[in-house]
């Protein structure tokens, strides 16, 4: 995905710029759509589809190579996501763009709760989004999400204890997104030690 990146920087500037601006995750209001319409195509299995038509053509016509090998690691990533990677737990690897270069964000998701619907047990999903940052080293957001999707409980896991002040923003943001949604939910931080969820060998950062 670096590589068509940088194919489409030389190919077509703008292209390059849209991809950017319209279809890669990254760290603004459209973090979370965008991560869930790239989930919604690893099941379709199209990178096409997930590129858009023009940067999809545009490739097949310069870079016919790269799109292939493009599609074929689409589709493995779908693969993977469908198939319990350790336990009940599946992972997908979302691309993430930090402005200078396209990281990796791992997300692991599996069903919570019983099978017996009596047992009083809540049910929904358990979710982790794993990354490796480079001033704050590993982070973890370990949540649980209620079938009901009336609540949201989620842990912020560091190395070490995040500064006051961004635990504070942390919290603020967690708690105008509930107010926002309806959802209710606790937040909650564990750091040194962290107590990680490691549900598959860890990626490179």
């Amino acid at each position: 995905l670096a590589e068509a990146y940088q194919a489409l920087q030389t190919l077509d500037p703008a292209a390059a710029q849209r991809m950017a601006a319209t279809i890669l995750p990254q760290a603004n209001a459209r973090l979370a759509a965008d991560m869930l319409f790239f989930l919604s195509a690893l099941r379709g299995g199209d990178v096409g589809g997930w590129l858009g038509g023009d940067t999809a053509r545009l490739l097949r016509r310069d870079r016919p190579e790269l799109l292939a090998r493009l599609g074929d690691e689409f589709r493995q990533i779908g693969a993977m996501a469908r198939e319990p990677a350790a336990g009940d737990w599946r992972i997908a690897l979302v691309p993430f763009f930090t402005g200078a270069e396209i990281e990796q964000v791992r997300l692991y998701l599996r069903p919570y709760g019983g099978a017996d619907d009596d047992d009083g047990t809540p049910k929904g999903v358990r979710f982790v989004i794993d990354v490796d940052l480079s001033r704050l080293g590993r982070l973890q957001l370990d949540g649980l999400a209620r079938d009901d999707g009336k609540r949201v409980d989620l842990i912020v896991r560091t190395d070490q204890p995040l500064p006051a002040a961004m635990q504070s923003d942390i919290r603020a943001i967690f708690e105008d997104a509930n107010a926002l949604t309806g959802v209710v939910g606790g937040l909650s931080f564990q750091a040194a030690p962290a107590h990680f969820v490691d549900i598959a060998p860890a990626a490179g950062p």
